[in-house]
């Protein structure tokens, strides 16, 4: 009865997770872990009932368990006494083929189980390969390997299996030998411990395998054999030439055995292109992984595998991932400068295999794989931003695991930091304050004159902030945060507390000034029209109201001024809207933006025209244009702003953590003070029966919980209005009085009072960050807009992509050029050109913030310092180099 309960119990679980079924390749999603914990509990319990009716059910046997790593069907594989479970699985579509993350095959879970029937039901699925590889070990070598006096039972019923199933024994490990070498080996003292099952064993196998005791190992098998195992008949048998034959002399000392064997593989099948080709190219990868560069010239250079075998992408990526630098530069030789090549060579994220294969205790110089990512850099093919499938660039590996050697020498090669993932993570998220400061830095130059001549220029080198030009150029999509935003990585870290101190950086600050000059003629061009509206709409509603204030002709212009206006704020919503979906509605800016628009339009169409949505569009109106002010670009005005947000959040806060105590004195002072219960008191003293109380007594006197609970928040401000509040000569009264007077005006209000005293001399202490900062938020709002714009085709010139390098001289007015070379590459020798940008508002475009040139030539002088200190100290080191060589002279 228990058993049938839980069943019904159990199918019930699986009807409603029926709900959760999904497609068997998404083996992964949360939607398939009900039916895997089915799985797996009724083969902990041994219920093959319930594993067969959760496979009935939709359970997906190829998914994998978050807990152990393994799927359900490598689990059963590896549980001795499971073939029963593995035939089921295998009847509801188990992969049978499913590498694990670490190699293995379920071939190899099933030999560990060391039970024969497990292996004979998962055989019966004529797909598998019995001789699937495992750290270059066949099944038949993980059991020859740990075979001993306690399991050689179970262990030669599986030899029986696999022998049966057609494993093949002629196969070497990574030490040239075959299984049947690796038990012989290791059966050296078999009679002194008494095991007479290995004789029993190896007579087995030499009579019923095809066994070649003398092709591995200058035929060492067969004079172990002779030796450990005396006066047993070995058969003859010569090993034909196949792949696994010829993977056996991939060694360094064996070239001449390769060669040899190499042409007599090639006479075989010679008949046979096709296999011949996929013979090879199994090879040529089998060669790269062993580090054989000897074999992989052999296989490339004489012909012996086709170019159209030779998967160069695919094999520069296995390069990278073993570590085999030379190989890898081998390789690179043998592909030129076409697109085509540059395509193959960029085909798979070369810099982010070598770098994942890392270990943190062998980032040095003599890492094999660090020397393959200087190979790499070194190569003007390769571009570093190349990504994997998720979107990761080497730059987010390096940065991850804490290479600093690597992301040094990635960021001297201009990688960028603002590169997103598929989880929009950057690099720049990880790359720690000081490292990217050296970053920085570098990017610093001059052109070696001094620094008082006229022709002294500093460089600015943006390299690393800017978009590689493959993203610069690429078509554009309607998207808001793309990989190739330019700005990305500077917001970052304005919003980075760690991070925010850079953005005073000479080249932060002037990325910052030259991409504020390229968009301001946006910025004062939405500035003016909100503007106009402010001024327009308020006046408007101002004649509206009183008639006589305004006449009848400025009366129209202010309408259509206003109604231009709202127009332009309408259609400007919209773009943003259909251009940022969900995240429009994320900004409470916006919020207030179509409020302010819908309540305009009402108004001024005559749909809602009153005196509440008059006073309600002015209000919208200050609000929109008081934020907007406070965006200009000026360090006092950004600063205000930042104050008055700070200190309206802190307060309001506040108010939400105290609104508890104003609530409950104001429920006092009404059930105390209220207008009814003096009343009633005056009745029944029979005093005063006939006195009115006016409105303005009844505010005064908490006539409702309204007016209680605004008098109490008047209060609060210390404007008590006590005179009118009537104590009656009651004790209590005057205790809940003077209780409020010391808690809210003395301790709350005054306590708010500080904290934004305390916000305001912080953000004083930080006005030009923050101005920075502001600057931009600023310039990245623009940005977007006109990207959206440009994506839509709306308008067709637009800003220009930021320049890569710039130069500034500083003696001659602090002129801003741009450097134009012909491989956009060496800027050397490249001719100067004025920026391209110029605005009436600003008269001074073309040169640099002296500010910025200031921070500039201290980094400079002190670079130089430096390196004048290096020199005078090698210079005494020489010395006193030659001073010892003449004294032992």
């Amino acid at each position: 009865m228990h058993n049938s309960d839980t069943e019904y119990k159990f199918v019930e679980q699986l009807k409603a997770n029926e709900l959760y079924a999904e497609p068997r390749e998404f083996v992964l999603s949360n939607e398939l872990r009900p039916g895997i914990q089915a799985l797996a509990t009724s083969l902990d319990e041994g219920n093959f009932k319930k594993f067969q009716c959760a496979l009935n059910k939709g359970a997906n046997p190829n998914g994998r368990n978050d807990h152990t790593g393994f799927t359900v069907f490598e689990e059963v594989c590896k549980r001795s006494g499971s073939a029963q479970f593995i035939s089921e699985c295998l009847k509801n579509d188990a992969d049978g083929q499913m590498q694990n993350d670490n190699g293995m095959f379920p071939i190899h879970f099933a030999t560990s189980s060391r039970d024969p029937n497990n292996i004979r039901a998962l055989l019966n699925n004529l797909m598998i390969d019995i001789d699937e590889t495992y750290q270059n070990r066949t099944p038949l070598h993980m059991l020859f390997e740990k075979i001993d006096d306690s399991n050689w039972k179970n262990d030669f019923e599986c030899i029986k299996v696999l022998l049966e199933k057609g494993a093949d024994f002629n196969i070497p490990n990574a030490e040239n030998r075959t299984p049947l070498g690796v038990f012989v080996i290791s059966s050296k003292n078999w009679k002194t411990n008494s095991e007479f099952w290995r004789k029993e064993i190896l007579e087995y196998c030499l009579k019923n395998a095809r066994v070649d005791v003398d092709k591995s190992r200058n035929e060492e098998l067969r004079k172990k054999i002779d030796e450990y195992f005396p006066d047993t008949e070995i058969p003859s048998y010569t090993m034909e030439i196949n792949r696994d034959v010829l993977k056996s002399p991939l060694k360094p000392d064996r070239d001449a055995k390769f060669d040899v064997d190499v042409k007599l593989y090639k006479d075989k099948h010679k008949n046979d292109k096709r296999a011949w080709e996929q013979e090879m190219r199994e090879l040529v990868k089998t060669a790269v992984k062993s580090g054989t560069l000897a074999s992989v010239k052999k296989l490339v250079e004489d012909g012996s595998v086709p170019d159209s075998a030779l998967e160069l992408s695919a094999l520069l990526g296995t390069c990278c991932s073993y570590g085999n630098c030379d190989i890898l530069e081998y390789l690179l030789s043998k592909l030129g400068n076409t697109e085509n090549d540059i395509e193959q060579i960029n085909k798979q994220p070369l810099l982010s295999l070598a770098i994942k294969e890392m270990k943190i205790s062998k980032n040095k110089g003599n890492c094999p794989f660090v020397q393959c990512v200087k190979c790499l850099l070194a190569d003007k093919r390769i571009k570093v931003d190349t990504a994997d499938s998720k979107g990761f660039s080497a730059l987010h590996f390096a940065v991850k695991y804490k290479f600093d050697e690597v992301v040094d020498l990635l960021l001297e090669h201009s990688a960028y930091i603002g590169k997103q993932n598929m989880f929009k993570e950057m690099p720049i998220c990880d790359i720690s304050p000081e490292t990217l400061e050296t970053f920085l830095d570098s990017r610093l130059t001059t052109n070696e004159k001094r620094p008082e001549d006229d022709d002294y220029e500093i460089k600015i080198d943006f390299s690393g902030l800017v978009p590689p030009k493959s993203e610069q150029n690429s078509e554009p999509t309607i998207t808001v945060n793309r990989s190739a935003d330019e700005m990305l990585p500077i917001v970052y870290m304005s919003k980075s507390s760690d991070l925010k101190h850079l953005l005073k950086h000479p080249v932060i600050s002037s990325f910052v000034l030259i991409k504020w000059q390229q968009l301001i003629r946006y910025f004062y061009f939405n500035f003016l029209i909100c503007t106009l509206l402010f001024i327009s709409l308020t006046w408007y509603v101002v004649g509206w109201s009183r008639p006589d204030a305004v006449d009848g002709y400025l009366k129209k212009l202010l309408f259509w001024t206003a109604l231009i206006c709202t127009t332009y704020m309408l259609v400007r919503e919209i773009l943003q809207m259909i251009l940022y979906k969900m995240m429009y509605l994320k900004s409470m800016a916006n919020w207030t933006e179509m409020a302010l628009i819908l309540t305009s339009a009402a108004f001024l169409l005559g749909f809602l025209k009153n005196e509440v949505i008059s006073a309600v569009v002015i209000l919208l109106s200050a609000v929109e244009f008081t934020v907007l002010v406070g965006t200009l670009p000026i360090l006092s005005i950004s600063t205000h702003m930042v104050m008055l947000k700070t200190v309206s959040k802190n307060f309001i806060k506040c108010i939400v953590l105290y609104c508890a105590i104003l609530i409950s004195f104001a429920m006092c002072f009404y059930t105390s003070f209220n207008v009814s219960t003096l009343e009633n008191n005056q009745n029944k003293t029979n005093t005063n029966s006939s006195a009115k109380i006016d409105n303005s007594s009844k505010f005064n006197q908490f006539a409702d919980i309204g007016t209680s609970l605004l008098k109490t928040l008047v209060m609060l401000t210390g404007e008590f209005g006590a005179a009118d509040i009537t104590f009656d000569s009651n004790s209590s009264r005057y205790l809940i009085f003077v209780l409020f007077i010391f808690f809210v005006p003395i301790v709350i209000f005054n306590l708010i009072n500080g904290l934004a005293v305390s916000d305001i001399v912080a953000i004083k202490a930080e006005a030009e960050l923050i101005g920075l900062s502001q600057k931009v938020d600023v310039i990245y709002q623009t940005y977007l807009f006109e990207n959206a714009l440009k994506t839509l085709d709306i308008i067709g010139y637009l800003s220009r992509n930021m320049l890569h390098i710039v130069k500034i001289t500083p003696n001659t007015s602090n002129e801003i050029h741009s450097s134009v070379s012909s491989n956009n590459d060496d800027v050397e020798g490249s001719h100067k050109k004025k920026l391209p940008f110029r605005c009436c508002s600003l008269p001074s475009v073309y040169r640099m913030d002296g500010k910025i040139l200031k921070y500039a030539k201290e980094i400079l002088s002190k670079r130089n310092r430096k390196s004048k200190s290096m020199e005078l100290r090698l210079t005494e080191i020489e010395r006193g180099v030659q001073a010892i060589l003449a004294h032992l002279k």
